[in-house]
């Protein structure tokens, strides 16, 4: 029988989306006889290194089950599950090498699959090695914040003693200026997108160097935690909720226990803050400092796109993790097969990089068209920009261009592209137009100019 016993479906508020198939929804496939799909699911998970779908794999191969019955292929995957440290694994191991006639036949299909896969794969290519202290020197150090804007906290979010988050991106030009914000997720959606994003453009960073050369910072990341705590009303608020707030901890318990990637994701940003009236609650049960990162990576495993892509950023960073650039973009790649835009446009800058030796420019070009289609800006901007380079890809690059104006028509770097190809068109009394309009809103969002006055210099 599989490992992971049936459970009662919990519908949780923080769940509306749609959900990626992650081991609990794979094992009630199972248990409801949907066989194909659940093998499917479980196929998915194992690559992943999620144990409990490699060992319902040999479990699904000894019984027939999605699949042709094959004993010595249930050996293998069992044999997998034990190499990944499943102990449980070993008795349906020694089990079917006991019942079967031809022990060879066994050995054999364990080192087919494990050519293909096997735990030291998974070691090279995805396990991330996640640091023991938080607050550690980091081996990539970002910029430092030299002026901190604090969001507005929505009066009605505070005094309902509503929590939550905003993931976000952005990048720092030569001056320390926040440019390009998106909004990767947040809790509860969209309550909180507002104040951060006024908040945050008004940041301030200490202009970033890189051999002393002063460069742009593309992609900082932050997760930003509005919380009640601090305030003076939050007791009073926290009181008349606490029994409530109790139950709903306790379903976030067992949803993460049962293998709910999603509410994994979300119990994992939360234990990330220290202040969060849920955290405390939460800290009952996971009082360890690297809770999070341990659901952060089950959640990976369980094949959640948005965890994969925060987990593959800091791998790359090296934040919170030993910085591995191959397994990072390999978290990332998975994120962005799971149709997350803003993990298929990191793919595709990652990809631009000349210097390294995963450049490739046909695949970037591909990741960035998929953000893109999604209507992710930044994708849309980048893939623009790549295409005015190409002249036969002409009315492509005009068909982005428009998409990205239509969501920020005023964007310098958007009027400065355009401002290159009216001078391409010969309309150089335009593009002058157009780049004194690129320095006109670069000054009026406080970024640096310099890049457009230079441009402006050569017309």
């Amino acid at each position: 029988m599989l490992r992971i016993a049936v459970f009662i479906t919990i519908i949780f508020a923080l769940c509306s989306k749609e959900l990626k198939a992650d081991i609990l929804s794979a094992t009630l496939d199972y248990h409801s006889g949907r066989y194909q799909a659940a093998f499917n699911e479980f196929n998915r998970l194992a690559v992943l290194g999620n144990t409990d779908a490699i060992y319902n794999l040999g479990v699904m191969h000894l019984h027939g089950q999605g699949v042709k019955q094959d004993l010595p292929k249930a050996y293998a995957w069992f044999s997998i599950a034990v190499e990944f440290g499943l102990t449980e694994a070993r008795a349906s191991l020694d089990k079917v090498r006991e019942n079967y006639h031809t022990p060879s036949d066994l050995d054999k299909a364990y080192k087919q699959l494990s050519r293909s896969f096997n735990y030291e794969m998974y070691s090279e290519q995805l396990k991330p090695i996640f640091r023991q202290e938080r607050f550690v020197a980091q081996e990539h150090t970002p910029p430092r914040r030299t002026l901190t804007v604090t969001p507005k906290y929505p009066e009605q979010a505070y005094k309902k003693g509503i929590e939550g988050w905003v993931w976000l991106e952005f990048d720092i030009d030569v001056s320390g200026t926040v440019k390009n914000i998106s909004i990767l997720d947040s809790y509860p959606s969209k309550l909180f997108t507002r104040p951060i994003l006024n908040a945050v453009s008004r940041w301030k960073y200490e202009p970033y160097k890189l051999n002393d050369k002063p460069k742009e910072y593309p992609q900082r990341s932050v997760i930003f935690h509005f919380t009640t705590v601090k305030g003076k009303r939050y007791k009073q608020s926290f009181f008349r909720q606490q029994r409530q707030y109790q139950n709903k901890i306790n379903e976030l318990i067992e949803g993460a226990e049962q293998g709910n990637a999603v509410i994994q994701y979300y119990v994992s940003n939360w234990l990330m803050a220290d202040e969060y009236n849920a955290t405390q609650l939460l800290r009952a049960h996971w009082p360890d400092k690297g809770a999070s990162f341990d659901l952060l990576l089950e959640s990976s495993m369980n094949n959640f796109p948005n965890a994969q892509y925060q987990l593959g950023a800091n791998l790359l960073r090296g934040e919170y993790a030993k910085r591995d650039r191959r397994k990072g973009l390999n978290w990332i790649l998975h994120a962005a097969q799971g149709g997350f835009a803003p993990a298929q446009y990191r793919l595709g800058k990652e990809l631009l990089k000349e210097n390294d030796l995963e450049y490739d420019k046909k695949k970037a070009e591909t990741w960035l068209q998929t953000a893109a289609e999604q209507g992710h800006f930044r994708a849309l901007k980048d893939i623009s920009a790549l295409l005015f380079e190409d002249l036969l890809q002409e009315s492509r690059f005009l068909h982005y261009l428009d998409l990205a104006k239509e969501i920020d028509d005023d964007h310098p770097e958007l009027l400065l592209l355009e401002s290159k190809y009216m001078v391409r068109k010969n309309d150089r009394k335009r593009a002058k137009r157009l780049a004194k309009d690129a320095i006109d809103e670069a000054e009026y969002r406080e970024w640096n100019p310099q890049p457009y006055e230079a441009y402006l210099g050569t017309l």
